[in-house]
């Protein structure tokens, strides 16, 4: 049985013991999605606004290639996310601030020959301990690798559905299985973004 089954219950994290993950929310894959993504962006804009607002440890995750990646010069896949480019921008509304950590990948996965763990022990964020909030795309390969990277380093992970997006339905319901599965959902839930509650957001509505 999962840490937190009820997906409907709220979930507390504090803004020191959790992190924000934003997974390749850049032009080209966005672009890629297509209009189904705004409300998604949407709900991870809300989500992030949050974050910065108690000061909590964000991350963004950007997907890059050098043309002599071997994608494209071994197993011949078209040109695509090319390092310093316009393609591998941000997303207006995503875009990360001077003081946010932004995590350079080459792959689907965001901790392989990557940064990653390096700046999560920077931001004093231990497994076993901390809450770990996965959102962007794709969810069937660069947010699903996020969020097993995640869960085999034994952090709590917490995926928000409606800010998660694959191109396809079946890419979605594919990882939102795999995450609801006794694989893996010991230490995965799957929630929404609304029934996440950073700590310093409940004490003001208490006060209120």
């Amino acid at each position: 049985m999962g840490w937190l089954m009820d997906t409907k219950q709220l979930l507390e994290v504090s803004p020191e013991n959790s992190g924000l993950i934003i997974v390749d929310m850049q032009s080209e894959g966005c672009e890629r999605h297509g209009l189904t993504l705004t409300p998604v962006i949407k709900s991870i804009r809300a989500l992030l606004d949050r974050f910065r607002q108690a000061n909590g440890n964000i991350i963004h995750v950007q997907s890059v290639r050098a043309k002599d990646h071997p994608e494209f010069t071994v197993f011949g896949k078209d040109y695509s996310l090319i390092e310093n480019t316009p393609a591998v921008e941000f997303v207006d509304e995503l875009k990360p601030l001077q003081n946010e950590i932004v995590v350079q990948k080459f792959s689907h996965d965001c901790f392989y020959r990557t940064t990653m763990e390096d700046e999560l022990r920077r931001l004093d964020l231990r497994p076993c301990r901390d809450r770990i909030i996965v959102t962007g795309i794709g969810s069937n390969n660069c947010v699903y690798h996020a969020v097993i990277g995640l869960h085999i380093r034994n952090y709590f992970v917490i995926v928000p559905e409606d800010c998660i997006h694959a191109s396809r339905l079946e890419g979605q319901q594919f990882a939102l299985s795999q995450f609801r599965s006794p694989a893996y959902n010991f230490n995965v839930t799957v929630t929404r973004s609304e029934n996440i509650k950073i700590a310093g957001d409940v004490k003001k509505r208490a006060l209120g």
